[in-house]
């Protein structure tokens, strides 16, 4: 089965697909990414899963509030989602800032499992990010994409496969300066939710990547999560998805 229509959740109108039958997976996206971020990863889960891909508010096809938007609010854009497809308890795979919004969410209302890929607990340093802004609003995504290739912050294992690194400035460029903007600054707003980790009572498992940066995370999860795995997965960085997305299916597909 596969629709493709628009929700209005929050007066926003979210772009979203739903594939495949079985259990449902919901999958939230990267900052700057799209439903495309995960086109890699969807062929296996669909085999036995109901899955659900959508854009953010102010990335891909969804619309772009000219506002900040922050974690709550993307968490309650998924609420809305989810109450108009008939979903009550999802299994949630959020990778970046998506992994904020899938724990904001499991601490709201029920979800079965948590998968947490290059995982965040709280909101980033702003130093870099700020510059990021400043080079997406003046250049484009693309730019920025290519300013972190130059200064080596994406892992070789992305930059090295055409096919991962062409499907990640895909998502890049169907973002808009305006929307990254808002999504950024929502971000740097996003409060620590070290301590109320532990009121998330549900098998989670977390994935990094070696050489993802955010992987000096993993402790607190570790620290303050009741039910937590953890994976990692050597010589590789941030962008699973797109870097090894058979190996991130099967090590989902195994945890469900």
């Amino acid at each position: 089965m596969i629709l493709i229509p628009f929700i209005i959740s929050n007066g926003v109108r979210l772009y979203y697909e739903v594939r495949g039958n079985g259990k449902p997976i919901v999958l939230i996206h990267h900052l700057a990414g799209n439903y495309k971020s995960w086109k890699f990863v969807i062929p296996k889960l669909t085999l036995d899963s109901t899955v659900v891909v959508y854009d953010l508010r102010g990335h891909g096809r969804s619309s772009t509030p000219n506002s900040p938007y922050n974690i709550e609010e993307h968490s309650s854009d998924l609420r809305g989602l989810l109450v108009q497809l008939g979903i009550e308890k999802p299994i949630l795979v959020g990778h970046s800032i998506g992994s904020l919004i899938a724990i904001d969410y499991a601490l709201k209302y029920p979800v079965e499992k948590l998968i947490l890929v290059g995982a965040l607990y709280k909101a980033p340093s702003p130093e870099v990010y700020e510059k990021y802004v400043r080079i997406a609003v003046n250049f484009g995504l693309r730019a920025l994409a290519e300013y972190r290739r130059l200064h080596k912050e994406f892992a070789e294992t992305l930059v090295s496969n055409y096919h991962a690194w062409n499907s990640l400035l895909e998502v890049y460029e169907e973002t808009t300066p305006i929307g990254y903007k808002n999504a950024v600054e929502g971000l740097l707003k996003a409060k620590d939710y070290s301590d109320e980790l532990r009121e998330i009572n549900v098998n989670t498992l977390l994935v990094y990547g070696t050489y993802d940066g955010l992987i000096t995370n993993i402790n607190v999860f570790k620290n303050n999560m009741k039910n937590v795995e953890t994976k990692t997965i050597e010589g590789y960085g941030h962008f699973l998805n797109f870097e090894n997305p058979s190996l991130l299916s099967d090590i989902i597909k195994n945890f469900l």
